[in-house]
């Protein structure tokens, strides 16, 4: 009897090596490929990807950015528009209307006294120099609002990543300590038994 205790007692030092699969999913939630390389398992695969989609979003962010200052130059050359320090509400107007004055009137019209017509200066005026242009600036203006959702979904798939590692991180380190010496001491005097218990958090 005594032995076994001895025994025990030797062993349970190498049992605080088990890693925690609690610990391992909150690690690589926060830093793919971080929970499997504390369960001693890599990560490389995940932490590749995360880069690989942050600079995804960045390049297509990018993207919306230059295609931005393409439409908005596009409407000043052909419609007179002077884009600087304007909303995302009047670049729409552009696309939807051959000049301020058209809009002008169809909002009266539409929405009587609650209309909000823009004033009557340079600063707000433009007129298309052609249908084909107002539809040409509307391609380029839904290719930078496309550019804009793609980098969007890029950020849902970096989170996808994350819960996937940590899900990953997790059940390796559960099947680590499966394989790991356990952790616990069940005892029964009555029996005058030992016996050795596991946690898997």
């Amino acid at each position: 009897m005594m032995r076994r205790i001895l025994l025990l007692c030797l062993l349970l030092p190498a049992a605080s090596l088990a890693q925690s699969p609690r610990q391992a999913f909150w690690r690589s939630l926060l830093v793919p490929g971080w929970g499997q390389h504390y369960a001693g398992g890599g990560g490389l695969r995940f932490a590749a990807v995360e880069v690989g989609l942050w600079a995804g979003y960045l390049g297509l962010r990018g993207l919306e950015g230059v295609r931005r200052e393409n439409y908005q130059s596009y409407a000043a050359q052909h419609a007179g528009a002077r884009t600087q320090g304007k909303g995302a509400e009047f670049f729409d107007d552009l696309g939807f209307y051959d000049s301020r004055l058209q809009h002008d009137q169809y909002a009266l019209y539409d929405e009587g006294p609650l209309a909000q017509p823009y004033p009557a200066t340079p600063e707000y005026a433009w007129e298309w120099d052609s249908e084909a242009s107002r539809q040409q600036y509307r391609r380029l203006r839904n290719t930078s609002a496309s550019a804009g959702r793609q980098a969007l979904y890029t950020t849902g798939l970096v989170v996808i990543n994350r819960v996937v590692a940590a899900v990953h991180a997790a059940r390796l380190a559960r099947g680590k300590e499966a394989g790991a010496l356990p952790v616990g001491l069940e005892m029964d005097p009555l029996r005058g038994r030992i016996a050795l218990s596991r946690s898997l958090w």
